[in-house]
């Protein structure tokens, strides 16, 4: 029993060191440290505020829309002062998305460039991830969090968002997209 114990023992803190050696960064670790800079806006939308224009919509993109559980954007918004800081950023980015576990769906690139890539299987997605960056006002980054998501559906859904509305958070979002342009 003493042996079977040491090693458990073993393995778990083998498992913890590995664990804990992980030096990759994570959107979600690069969402929560931008959230202390001044220069980012952040916003996270749980998918009960998102809204339809239209209640007349088809029961297809009303049931995309019940795929998503939240979105979570990050802007930074570029000015004289932080042009620096800018491209360290812009680069944090781009390195957290070269992992290979950020499958790519499409990209464009350009003085405005946009990349979409995806977490989970193609036709059943988890996680999908916009990120659009311009040399002159600055990057945003999207995380849709969602069960089993098709991506195919989720344009039909973004023509059919309710951006207009009284929502607060999809507002801040739309002023900082029409600066963007």
């Amino acid at each position: 029993m003493k042996k079977y114990m040491k090693h458990f023992g073993l393995l778990v803190l083998i498992t913890l060191l590995m664990v804990s050696c992980d030096s990759n960064p994570t959107l979600q670790k690069y969402y929560v440290d931008s959230n202390e800079n001044n220069d980012f806006i952040s916003v996270d939308i749980p998918a009960s505020l998102l809204s339809l224009k239209n209640e007349n919509t088809s029961a297809e993109v009303k049931e995309t829309l019940k795929s998503i559980k939240k979105v979570n954007f990050l802007g930074f918004q570029l000015k004289d002062s932080n042009k620096a800081e800018f491209k360290i950023e812009k680069q944090k980015v781009k390195e957290i998305l070269k992992n290979p576990k950020y499958q790519e769906l499409f990209s464009m690139g350009g003085k405005q460039s946009v990349s979409v890539k995806f977490l989970g299987e193609e036709d059943a997605i988890d996680e999908i991830i916009v990120y659009g960056s311009d040399k002159d006002k600055g990057f945003a980054l999207v995380r849709i969090l969602g069960n089993k998501m098709d991506p195919s559906k989720m344009m039909a859904l973004a023509e059919e968002l309710d951006f207009e509305g009284e929502n607060g958070s999809m507002k801040q979002i739309e002023s900082f997209m029409k600066n963007m342009n």
